[in-house]
């Protein structure tokens, strides 16, 4: 029956009909396939998360990876001269696959799009690049990643690591926002409103928006892949880069489809397994990168602010103030040794990047007269400038953070009363865990409950939707303010008694740096329901005012007083010492309400997962 076949349909056709049977029986449910098609195995079957029909090969292809190698196959013999509907310039990747198991046609159309994108490519190493948090942009508030292709082998680059990545390129994957404000887009990327996809840019790019306009640190992951994985990627992200996601800001965004083109290439690796069920942050996918050991090295890049900040701490006071003479009032610097007027005019170089970068860009001729004069001073100094050393940075780097969950448990005595209080906490950190590869003075908790019990009955405490904060940096270089803000149900203490509320508050003032010490003051409002008791609309204002101490990354102390004066007065005082490292911390707890001396006083325990 076969024979007859093959004289039937001609050898090439009948070998090509015999080969697919064979692929599509063997190789349909092969690891690889499936993941190039980004399907997942769910309850209902088989589902891919691209989200466009020009992703597939056969109109059934979104949830019938069979159907979609079937298609693929019959094809590979059409004569299609449109690039953009040419099977062999649409699924490169898939294709690359397929010619391990069967003879594929050549194909006769010049993929000329196809070929253009790869040569301007030309990748020879790839790395996952980690962009520090940014908790003034709700899509940044966690970092962000994106896969570097680098036009160099890694081999090449081991003695000059960030000198020539410039001419690399960054993969990214974002969300598609049409213009959507930070309200509107933190509501739509929770809810799954907007569409994600790919876009290629040369990654100065990145660097200019990220390390210079937004100060935000880059951390470059490197991998050991081989060319021909390398390769498999690229013909990937051009398939990927013709359609579009739907795009989650807490599980399918950007570093859950970074994993998921890495595993790609590489059907051993298992990096998804490696996540929190309930959500992707980038420093978790991080870690999953270093679990599964494929991280060859990792590189730093400072931002301008970090590179200002460092070299401004090589200096004494006096140089200190010169700089700010250079930059703010045109000052010459005094006579000092030529090693330090060096290094006083690279600082003062450096506050103008980071202060005036846009600016600069842009080519505004004000920032251009602060910068030229400096330019021309410095050249006049017979000093090379001394390269910087971040090799202390290494321990801050954001795979080595505490665990983003949390457990805790507090054992507390109330007016000789004894209680006790369980914590869970979603995500992610708050001002006294454990700062080490986290943003400094950064508050962040998501989806946290407290609840109370006394032995009897369970009282739910707290439960925040967001609770942010933020204590800017205040100094003589920078004005950042800092703000707070909540959303969720808390209690308020009224006539004796703790009576369930749900509301928001938020907050605006200033804080200042001293060493170890951070004190702040906040103006403080808030727009509440007492749904206990009461029953009624609450509108409040105080104000916050405390002390950050700070003894190291580990030990911290934080004391409030929270002045609270309308509709009735709740104000209180709060002071509480923690020890934490990456995965557990041991506290103690103080809290006294002014108004009727209610006192409580506890022991807590952390765990972090």
């Amino acid at each position: 029956m076969l024979s007859n076949f093959l004289l039937k349909k001609g050898t090439l056709a009948g070998v090509l009909f015999f080969c697919s049977f064979q692929v599509l029986a063997q190789n349909w449910q092969d690891k690889q396939w499936l993941r190039l098609g980004v399907y997942r195995n769910t309850l209902f079957g088989y589902e891919s998360e691209a989200d466009h029909s020009s992703y597939f090969a056969s109109p059934e292809g979104k949830t019938n990876p069979k159907k979609e190698l079937k298609a693929l196959i019959a094809r590979l013999n059409e004569v299609e001269p449109d690039p953009k509907k040419n099977i062999h310039c649409r699924f490169p990747a898939r294709i690359r696959w397929l010619k391990k198991y069967m003879s594929v046609p050549e194909n006769t159309v010049v993929c000329e799009d196809y070929l253009k994108f790869k040569n301007r490519l030309a990748a020879k190493s790839i790395s996952v690049v980690f962009s520090s948090y940014y908790p003034n942009n709700p899509g940044s508030t966690f970092g962000h990643t994106f896969i570097r292709l680098g036009k160099q082998k890694n081999e090449e680059r081991d003695d000059d690591s960030t000198a020539t990545e410039l001419l690399d390129t960054g993969i990214n994957y974002g969300a598609m926002t049409e213009g959507a404000g930070p309200v509107l887009f933190a509501i739509g990327g929770l809810a799954g409103w907007f569409y994600g996809n790919y876009n290629a840019v040369p990654y100065y790019y990145k660097v200019r928006e990220y390390n210079d306009f937004e100060t935000r640190d880059l951390w470059s992951y490197q991998f050991d892949m081989t060319q021909e994985e390398i390769d498999l990627i690229v013909d990937h992200i051009w398939e990927l880069a013709h359609t579009k996601f739907d795009y989650y800001f807490l599980t399918e965004n950007c570093s859950y489809h970074v994993l998921s083109i890495l595993e790609s290439a590489r059907p051993t690796l298992h990096l998804h397994d490696h996540l929190p069920r309930l959500y992707t942050i980038p420093s978790e996918t991080l870690k999953a990168l270093e679990k599964e050991k494929i991280v060859r090295k990792i590189t730093f890049r400072p931002a301008a602010s970090t590179q200002f900040y460092h070299q401004l701490g090589l200096l004494n006071k006096e140089e200190k103030k010169s700089v700010q003479d250079l930059v703010f009032k045109n000052i010459a610097v005094p006579d000092y040794k030529p090693e330090r007027q060096a290094l006083i005019y690279d600082t003062a170089l450096s506050l103008v990047d980071y202060k005036y970068a846009k600016k600069i860009l842009k080519g505004d001729e004000d920032a251009q007269k602060i910068k030229r004069p400096l330019l021309v001073a410095r050249s006049k100094i017979p000093v090379r400038s001394e390269e910087l050393d971040f090799s202390g940075k290494m321990a801050e780097a954001p795979h080595l953070t505490h665990g983003q969950k949390r457990v805790a448990i507090t054992y507390l005595n109330r007016d000789s009363k004894n209680l006790m209080d369980v914590e869970w906490r979603f995500a992610f950190h708050d001002m006294l865990d454990n700062d080490l590869g986290y943003p400094p003075k950064t508050k962040l908790d998501i989806m946290k409950a407290i609840v109370r019990t006394d032995g009897d009955k369970l009282q739910l405490r707290d439960f925040s939707f967001l609770d942010v904060m933020q204590l800017g940096k205040w100094d003589a270089f920078n004005r950042a303010s800092s703000w707070k803000a909540k959303l969720g149900h808390w209690q308020t203490r009224y006539k004796g008694e703790d009576l369930a509320t749900e509301g928001f508050t938020i907050g605006y003032g200033i804080s200042r740096g001293f060493n170890i010490f951070t004190p702040f003051a906040l103006a403080h409002l808030e727009n509440s329901y007492v749904s206990d008791t009461l029953f009624k609309y609450k509108l409040g204002y105080g104000a916050d005012v405390g002390l950050l101490t700070e003894f190291n990354y580990a030990w911290k102390l934080w004391s409030t007083l929270e002045w609270r004066v309308h509709p009735w007065d709740e104000s209180r005082v709060l002071n509480e010492l923690r020890y934490s490292n990456q995965s557990f911390g041991l506290g103690t707890y103080h809290q006294s309400y002014l108004i009727d001396g209610v006192q409580e006083m506890g022991l807590r325990i952390f765990k972090y997962l």
